[in-house]
């Protein structure tokens, strides 16, 4: 088979037509740090300066040959759009990996009423990710571009006073009020989704951070989670790609039958064996090398092991098409680069079809 471009690759994938390769698709987000230490920027600088955050995006593919560029890479541009102050540290690699809420849009329900959803070609950082995206289309047209935006719930989290051990007490106690303020999230995420795809974005993705098993049940992720992705992914009409932290077994077949998203990214709690022959005819799969667990080998082994658990996931998932290999969360700062290499030099040694 001749080789494919990126953008053919993951689409084949997606799509569940056979690709000369399984394409390496990442969640290349506060692996950013090394790219913002070489460039001898601080966090503020890179995620704010187009042109600074462009030169970090671009080594996804020109230095660690991912199949996809993945921006942005924090996860604060939704709660900061809608209102919330950040703080960053001085530089990189100081224990802090990117700007963290310093204050909260919401404090009280009445705060609610003060906020609407954001323009997204002038609120905050998100006119810097969409000049991004354009020069990124413009430089490589034939490498996938993918949007990223918050869960709802991880939105609201940013933005309401206490975060995630206040959302999951307010979900019992003032239900309404936390679904008014995840319909105003929900909102903010289409909005940006949809500026993104209009830049040069070919599909979005998105995670849920805090919605995960040990803190929620399956019925609070069907009252909670579900209907406000499902929303995303209808409005949006283009591939949207789900990642849920942690275990999402018990959630999985809200995710493949509610959600609906064209491929599930799974966390390394998932067996990825099970989730393949369960869901692997349904919806396209991405995972699962370990990166965050105890003993992870992308985060503490060597490329030698990175490749050998690559290898395993691939003989997993690659029969019948529908997979991409990626790692079980997101690419983070303490991931050496060398593995992130590692595990896409694994899909061209073997992930040829």
């Amino acid at each position: 088979m001749s080789t494919m471009t990126p953008l053919e690759r993951v689409v084949a994938a997606l799509t569940f037509k056979t690709p000369d390769r399984v394409p390496v698709a990442l969640y290349f987000q506060s692996a950013a740090q090394h790219d913002f230490v070489d460039l001898d920027y601080t966090w503020k600088e890179g995620l704010s300066h187009p042109r600074k955050l462009y030169q970090s995006i671009e080594k996804q593919y020109t230095v660690y040959g991912a199949d996809n560029f993945f921006l942005p890479v924090d996860f604060r541009v939704e709660g900061e759009a809608l209102g919330s102050k950040l703080d960053y540290m001085l530089k990189c690699g100081g224990g802090m990996r990117m700007g963290v809420v310093s204050e909260w849009a919401v404090k009280t329900p009445a705060d609610l009423a003060k906020l609407s959803v954001p323009d997204p070609t002038k609120a905050g950082r998100m006119p810097v990710i969409l000049d991004v995206i354009r020069k990124l289309k413009k430089n490589y047209p034939d490498v996938p571009i993918v949007g990223f935006v918050n869960g709802p719930p991880d939105t609201v989290a940013d933005v309401l006073e206490g975060r995630y051990k206040r959302l999951y007490v307010e979900m019992a106690k003032n239900s309404s009020f936390i679904h008014d303020l995840l319909e105003l999230c929900t909102q903010t995420s289409i909005a940006f989704a949809k500026a993104m795809l209009e830049a040069g974005a070919i599909a979005i993705a998105t995670v849920e951070g805090g919605m995960v098993d040990e803190a929620v049940s399956v019925p609070q992720y069907a009252e909670f989670v579900v209907p406000y992705h499902r929303k995303i992914r209808d409005a949006i009409r283009a591939p949207y790609i789900y990642h849920q932290c942690e275990n999402a077994t018990p959630f999985l077949d809200l995710i493949v039958n509610e959600i609906q998203p064209i491929c599930v990214a799974f966390h390394d709690s998932v067996d990825l064996k099970w989730a393949k022959e369960k869901y692997g005819k349904q919806v396209a799969i991405a995972g699962n090398v370990g990166v965050s667990k105890a003993n992870a080998a992308l985060m503490f082994g060597t490329p030698e092991q990175v490749m050998a658990e690559a290898k395993k996931c691939l003989e997993i998932g690659m029969p019948g098409g529908g997979y991409l290999l990626s790692a079980g969360c997101e690419i983070h700062h303490d991931v050496p680069p060398e593995n992130i290499k590692a595990l896409v030099k694994a899909a061209a040694l073997y992930g040829a079809y």
